[in-house]
């Protein structure tokens, strides 16, 4: 990806400073020795200025869902969530659809407790 890193030279100088991979690496860098010095926390970059676990949770829950959505020949598939409030998913579960009993598709019984369910 050319706009990730700038692999070719200008005027025979390393010109790839402006590229979204060196500044990536350049703001963990920075995060890492604010949080090394005390001057900051991890969960401070959990706003989006950095890729965190947290930050990048449902992309990933995404991702993994269309996945296993192709390894099931397109069968849809449910991002789980503990509450309608969460943003954090719990799971992946391949879609049920229901017939016209009245039952809701955007909830799901897992265990003892309703999750929420988001489809992709």
């Amino acid at each position: 990806n050319p706009l990730f890193m700038k692999y070719t030279p200008t005027a025979g100088q390393f010109a790839g400073q402006g590229s979204y991979g060196v500044k990536s690496f350049e703001l963990f860098i920075d995060a890492c020795v604010a949080i090394q010095s005390g001057r900051a926390q991890p969960q401070d970059y959990n706003d989006g200025s950095l890729a965190t676990v947290h930050t990048t949770l449902q992309g990933t829950a995404i991702l993994e869902a269309g996945r296993k959505s192709l390894d099931q020949d397109g069968r849809p598939m449910d991002i789980v969530y503990d509450s309608v409030e969460s943003e954090e998913p719990v799971g992946i579960v391949p879609h049920v659809f229901h017939s016209s009993s009245g039952e809701n598709d955007d909830d799901a019984d897992v265990g003892s407790k309703k999750k929420r369910r988001l489809s992709h």
